[in-house]
């Protein structure tokens, strides 16, 4: 148990957004205080990457308006612009390094590909994911075995590539096509690298991987996850329930 009070400063990544201000196109991290004082300027530990970072320009946020924050206590909430370092579901702290357990997330069950139609907005169209990714709006994976990496979206239903679809027109001009895929859920795969290399797929499962590089495996029915299971006794077969 965290003390609020008694604690050092400790603060949990709840959300991310992108181009909450369109003069800017900026990416924000909001960070709700768990304990002790957050201070402008105090550094604090990053465990996930293990380094220490400086917390500059951290700002509380209303609507469209920013007021800058000179301290914090628990219970509040501050955003602070991301310039990639945070994920949702990141601790940072100071004294004793602490690590609080990630947000649970449900696995995906619809599956799209997403095209991009005009290749001058590339730029544009692979930041665009890369955004609604971070924000946890969709999975991206690619197919693991195909020469053409068209990116394959996972959500838990199919208004979330409504969204994308919008956002992507919207903040970042590009126009899309999505192909909705015959699959059913996606199941991560852990094991060693010769039971990996050895895993056996039925012809209708593809096997894909997001973008920390590990194994995921598409399944067109139940009884396909149950078959693949069951025929490969030396692998962990996990929904990945975490952000």
């Amino acid at each position: 148990m965290i003390d609020p009070i008694e604690e050092p400063f400790s603060g949990f990544v709840f959300k991310i957004q992108a181009n909450m201000d369109p003069l800017h196109r900026d990416c924000m991290a909001f960070i709700r205080v768990c304990s002790g004082r957050f201070i402008k300027d105090m550094q604090v530990y990053h465990p996930r990457l293990e380094r220490t970072i400086r917390m500059t320009r951290p700002h509380r946020v209303f609507a469209r308006e920013r007021e800058t924050v000179q301290e914090a206590v628990p219970g509040d909430v501050i955003g602070v612009t991301n310039p990639g370092l945070f994920m949702i579901g990141d601790t940072l702290c100071s004294g004793q390094p602490l690590r609080y357990d990630a947000i649970p997330r449900f696995p995906p069950e619809s599956f799209a590909v997403l095209r991009n139609n005009n290749i001058a907005r590339y730029k544009q169209f692979t930041k665009g994911l890369e955004q609604l990714e971070a924000e946890g709006v969709i999975q991206i994976l690619y197919e693991a075995t195909s020469l053409r990496q068209e990116p394959i979206l996972a959500a838990v239903g199919d208004l979330q590539f409504d969204v994308v679809q919008a956002r992507m027109h919207s903040e970042y001009g590009t126009e899309t096509t999505l192909e909705r895929l015959a699959f059913v859920c996606a199941r991560w795969v852990n094991g060693t690298p010769a039971a990996l290399a050895r895993m056996y797929l039925p012809s209708r499962v593809v096997a894909a991987r997001d973008r920390h590089g590990a194994m995921v495996v598409l399944f067109p029915s139940e009884w396909d996850r149950e078959y693949c299971i069951r025929e490969n006794p030396n692998l962990e077969f996990t929904e990945r329930g975490t952000l």
